[in-house]
């Protein structure tokens, strides 16, 4: 099975490991998603992220400690738009200010400028994690009033090729 070399000691005890999504993990997933709402999901948009488990999910990660799932996320690239970027990142709730995020978001934006050196990196967001993302590299580039649902804006994020580091 394909680990990450992310290895993160938590407390001096457990170990964070993200390895590839797979089917199995969806119930987990859709978890950790609802233990994120009405907050930083709305209601209506866990019918597109089960759609996606669904879907032959390529480069979709979770996150483990001590064998329990507690984060998930991954990265794109739409040929249509030659886009790239980050999608469907969370961790559960009850692990927030952790500095899981901040790991598994710099896992996936390092997996990001291998594969896809030179090109603008994207991310859609709501106003609860512009911040986080800002911290990140992204800049905004547009806001949506109530782009994910109501009182959820979505922030249009990027990271241009030359700001990286």
């Amino acid at each position: 099975m394909w680990r990450s070399l992310v290895n993160l000691a938590i407390n001096n005890k457990r170990i964070m490991q993200i390895i590839k999504y797979k089917h199995a993990y969806r119930e987990n997933c859709i978890k950790i998603f609802k233990s994120n709402l009405p907050k930083f999901f709305a209601h209506e948009e866990l019918q597109q992220f089960e759609a996606f488990l669904d879907q032959s999910v390529d480069q979709y990660y979770v996150v483990q400690i001590d064998d329990r799932l507690i984060g998930c996320g991954g990265i794109f690239f739409d040929e249509k738009n030659d886009e790239v970027g980050l999608c469907w990142g969370m961790v559960d709730a009850s692990y927030h200010g952790q500095r899981i995020g901040k790991v598994l978001t710099q896992f996936r934006l390092d997996l990001l400028k291998k594969l896809y050196t030179g090109k603008i990196l994207k991310i859609d967001t709501s106003q609860h994690t512009a911040g986080f993302y800002e911290k990140n590299g992204f800049k905004i580039v547009d806001i949506l009033p109530n782009g994910f649902g109501e009182g959820l804006d979505k922030y249009i994020m990027m990271i241009e090729p030359k700001l990286r580091s």
